[in-house]
């Protein structure tokens, strides 16, 4: 298993119109750009556990762990992401908690600045006739270059 372990927690109005989303100002690869939110996951935590917590830290909501699924998994050389997904009235409560500031987005219409794979990311999160979660893997053998270099190696 790759030594890093991210989570990209996906919170979406009840009827999936809205997600919440990030402008980020880091790490520098992600500076001016939109995100959803999401970080690592700390030693012995589940994915859902850190989607719960990293929303309530970035977005100032708190979504029980029973409310997201994880729908995608994907593994890269440097790092394994689950893509977990949310639809919760708290999505209309989220707001800027941290220092980079979120706002409910429009699901269907995503800001010209955003990440590129939230373009296929979230219409797999809104279709709930795909079986989650789908696994994929990076294309090259050197790494999809989706996050920073490891800093230990």
């Amino acid at each position: 298993m790759p030594p890093r372990t991210f989570v990209l927690a996906l919170l979406f109005a009840p009827d999936g119109t809205g997600v919440v989303l990030m402008h980020r100002t880091r790490p520098a690869w992600q500076a001016g750009r939109v995100n959803a939110l999401g970080g690592k996951l700390h030693p012995g935590e589940t994915p859902a556990a850190a989607a719960r917590r990293e929303v309530r830290e970035e977005a100032g909501v708190d979504v029980p762990e029973a409310a997201w699924e994880e729908f995608l998994v994907w593994d890269d050389p440097h790092y394994r992401m689950h893509a977990l997904r949310a639809f919760t009235p708290a999505a209309a409560q989220a707001h800027t908690a941290e220092d980079q500031p979120v706002f409910l987005g429009d699901a269907t219409a995503l800001p010209a600045a955003v990440i590129d794979n939230l373009r296929w990311l979230v219409p797999l999160a809104l279709d709930r006739d795909v079986a989650v979660p789908v696994r994929v893997a990076s294309r090259d053998p050197a790494g999809s270059g989706l996050t920073e270099p490891d800093p230990g190696g």
